[in-house]
């Protein structure tokens, strides 16, 4: 049998262009168990305050969010009967868009989602098994592109309006296609971000499955600790985070929760490798090291890095490996710390959530500490941050940020 040539490999075309690079941050919108929005995220990420609750059958931990019922965003998406998925969406994008002052441009949307809209697949499969029939929006609603179909419809914009998944880090490729597109001059104006809602018995039995959920702990306890000196194992939750970015600067008004400015991205860093595991990461962290090289692209390192960490003994192992790595040669111990304590793991969103965390902490210049015992080591400053996301198939993606004027 005739072998298969080796595919040509173009390296000027698998790297970002991180020299010079620098994509200005306009706005921001989340929505967690940690906060409808940035400002709640970010008191209760200084509280330390565990914000899990109980599956309605009392046997698994999980971080639902709480929408406010009387927010606008939640009042449309529940006119026009749209999934739990689009809904945290629209809700945490449209605060992106309005402190952005975007409400009258036009703007490219890129939404990360792993499960898409499972609640709505799930509810329409369960009534076929039951009747044999269905409703006639049913095929539309359950598609992954229905999220980035209803962003577009709520905002009214004419450009691009995409969904995309690759799993945990979909969010953070959402980031790196929306880029793409500005600096490919194929767009102005980006609206970048992922959204989650997979809190349904059907991706809770699969988590288990896999033999890395968390047990429930006592009340007053986390839940979920990654980074710890005895990970808990995954715990799922909802939510959803977006950024509005341009590669033209953007003044803010000063008020309590801004600065005048808003960090920068300026690097970009991903990778995908092949470790013979169930999720596709090696014990190494492989794929993390060369995302995580790549976003550095030789500057200094990072002053903190908030890392993937689901929470899990080999995935934060090898994250924890991979970051020594990087540090090799270099005197003193990383910092890192998670976020996950307060919000759960967010599959597709936990990377836009944590680049939110992140540019509070550089806002405020001050970082988040994890609130349990951990090999957590304290940052002096924080001028640059990098975020990290990897997901099933071993694809992984870092973003460095960085507090210029």
């Amino acid at each position: 049998m005739e072998k298969l040539p080796k595919p040509i490999k173009y390296p000027h075309l698998c790297r970002p262009k991180n020299q010079g690079l620098r994509i200005h941050i306009h706005g921001r919108g989340s929505i967690s168990a940690a906060g409808q929005h940035p400002v709640a995220a970010w008191e209760t990420y200084l509280s330390g305050q565990p914000t899990w609750k109980k599956t309605p059958d009392a046997s698994l931990p999980v971080y639902p969010v709480e929408p406010d019922p009387n927010a606008p965003a939640y009042r449309y998406a529940a006119e026009r009967k749209h999934g739990r998925t689009a809904m945290l969406a629209i809700m945490a994008a449209e605060q992106a868009v309005r402190e952005a002052g975007w409400e009258d441009q036009d703007f490219a949307i890129l939404v990360g989602c792993s499960r898409g809209p499972t609640g709505e697949w799930e509810k329409h499969f369960t009534e076929f098994s039951a009747t044999g029939r269905l409703e006639t929006r049913t095929s539309p609603s359950t598609t992954l592109g229905s999220i980035g179909f209803a962003l577009g419809e709520y905002f009214g914009n004419r450009s691009l309006a995409s969904s995309l998944s690759v799993t945990c880090s979909s969010g953070m490729h959402a980031l790196l296609h929306g880029i793409a597109l500005l600096e490919a001059g194929m767009a102005d104006r980006v609206l970048v971000g992922g959204a989650e809602a997979p809190l349904t018995a059907f991706t809770l039995q699969q988590m288990q499955a896999l033999r890395i959920y968390a047990t429930r702990p006592a009340a007053g306890q986390h839940a979920c600790t990654p980074l710890a000196k005895t990970p808990s194992g995954m715990v799922i939750g909802e939510g959803a985070a977006f950024l509005a970015l341009s590669r033209l600067p953007r003044h803010l008004p000063s008020g309590p929760n801004l600065s005048n400015t808003l960090p920068s991205i300026t690097g970009l860093g991903f990778s995908r490798e092949s470790g013979k595991t169930a999720t596709g990461i090696s014990p190494e962290g492989d794929g993390l090291l060369a995302a995580m090289k790549m976003a550095t692209d030789g500057r200094h390192l990072p002053d903190l890095i908030i890392a993937h960490a689901p929470g899990t003994p080999k995935g934060d192992a090898a994250e924890i490996r991979a970051v020594r790595k990087l540090w090799k040669n270099v005197p003193g111990d990383p910092a890192l710390t998670s976020l996950k304590w307060a919000t759960g793991h967010t599959f597709g969103a936990s990377g836009p959530l944590a680049l939110d965390a992140a540019i509070s902490m550089m806002v405020h210049q001050k970082a988040i500490y994890l609130p349990y015992p951990n090999y957590m080591n304290t940052p002096w400053a924080l001028g640059a941050v990098m975020v990290n996301a990897t997901g099933f198939g071993g694809n992984a993606v870092s973003v460095r940020l960085e507090m210029k004027p």
